[in-house]
């Protein structure tokens, strides 16, 4: 099973670390993407208001961008 790794970008440009699965493709790792940014959303709607910003980009094993989940699209899709 191909490593994807999941890397948070914000506004800010804050480093932010990656995070590694092992997952069957590239539509497992978007799904699981979306699952995490939603997640991230529910946390910050809790303690922040106002549209999130940034992206969760996946990377393959050689850590080359392979797709992008942008927050502000997330955060709508759940609103």
């Amino acid at each position: 099973m191909p490593l994807y790794y999941f890397q948070l970008r914000t506004a800010d440009a804050a480093p932010h670390p990656a995070q590694a699965r092992m997952l069957p493709n590239l539509a497992a790792a978007l799904v699981e993407a979306q699952h995490a940014a939603r997640g991230m959303i529910r946390t910050r709607v809790r303690r922040v208001l106002g549209a999130p910003s940034g992206s969760l980009d996946i990377e393959d094993e050689a850590r080359q961008p392979v797709a992008r989940i942008l927050l502000a699209d997330v955060a709508h899709q759940i609103s």
